[in-house]
């Protein structure tokens, strides 16, 4: 059973936030969870959590397992409302609050990677900030907007006049299920205008020379928007293995085992999903649908009809992920 370090204090505090903030039982049990987190931390310590220091907190954090920045700052959260209530009461030795000196740093040391499946679209635009190669950005944002593909041949099919910037629309096409068009953003159209302009490929981002002792190669003149470079083997279009080598390298520089194809792919749809709820108010099969549409899933035969995949969607399209990636609560599981 789970435990609560210096109980009737804590219950105190649960039911200040009932009866005074109007609190729902909903989200006092999710205070409750925060006190069971905090348990081992502070039996070690023998004290309560309202007179750590920021070390002391940050071990809490750091327990609590959290896989995201912003599922990190909602646990904080709880704890700094927590400790500011123990202030105004008079319990604590100090009346400053540990938690208030928290920075973006501090949250980000406490995300635990090995659990980290997906990341925000605020996540994308800081790595592909970062990265010096637009050809490297245009496969994570390809990824991210719907494009992918049997063997990510969307990708390496695209080429300069499957563009057109006025209407935002690509068309892709898969090797083993043909052609179609999606709507992209206008950052995703703008890294690829900068991927077709660019003549120069870093090797890795720019840090060092790469295995064959160069640190920039010119790219094979293509029509394709993923191009390939030129070394004293590889010449001519770019391929999968192009796509998989540069995905590798940004997971290596980067160290984000997580960042995989398939986990930036799903990473948007779960931000269309989003953007869908914003929109529509709702996320039930007819926004799935809509998603499913734009990163080109394939139909399943479901009692003699064709549909979507809908609990496939739902097992990474969820309240959790929506939660822990953009601090929203779709209210339902």
């Amino acid at each position: 059973m789970s435990k609560m370090y210096n109980e009737e204090i804590k219950e105190s505090f649960l039911q200040y936030l009932i009866d005074e903030e109007g609190y729902t039982d909903e989200t006092v049990h999710v205070f409750r969870f925060v006190f069971y987190k905090s348990y081992d931390v502070e039996d070690i310590l023998q004290k309560d959590m309202y007179d750590f220091n920021m070390s002391e907190l940050k071990q809490v954090l750091l327990n609590a397992n959290k896989s995201t920045l912003n599922s990190v700052r909602a646990f904080a959260s709880m704890m700094k409302k927590y400790i500011d209530w123990a202030i105004r009461t008079g319990l604590t030795n100090s009346n400053i609050n540990p938690m208030d000196m928290f920075t973006t740093k501090d949250y980000e040391e406490c995300i635990d990677k090995s659990k980290k499946l997906f990341i925000s679209e605020d996540e994308l635009i800081d790595i592909e900030d970062q990265l010096v190669n637009y050809q490297d950005k245009v496969i994570l944002r390809l990824l991210f907007e719907g494009a992918n593909g049997y063997e990510v041949s969307e990708l390496i099919n695209l080429k300069k006049y499957d563009v057109n910037y006025e209407k935002k629309q690509l068309r892709l096409y898969d090797d083993k299920n043909g052609e179609r068009f999606i709507v992209v953003s206008d950052r995703c159209l703008d890294i690829i205008e900068k991927a077709i302009n660019e003549k120069v490929y870093y090797a890795r981002n720019g840090e060092k020379e790469s295995k064959h002792g160069k640190s920039e190669y010119p790219y094979y003149e293509t029509d394709h928007i993923i191009k390939n470079v030129l070394t004293g083997r590889t010449r001519g279009e770019a391929d999968k293995n192009v796509v998989y080598r540069r995905m590798y390298m940004i997971k290596e520089i980067f160290d984000m085992p997580y960042l995989t194809i398939k986990n930036v792919w799903r990473s948007g749809m779960i931000k269309m999903a989003v953007d869908l709820y914003k929109e529509e108010g709702e996320l039930t099969n007819k926004q799935l649908a809509k998603i499913a549409e734009q990163f080109g899933l394939g139909k399943i035969i479901n009692n003699g009809h064709e549909t979507y995949n809908y609990h496939a969607m739902r097992q990474f399209i969820n309240r959790d992920n929506i939660l822990d990636l953009y601090g929203i609560d779709i209210g339902q599981k």
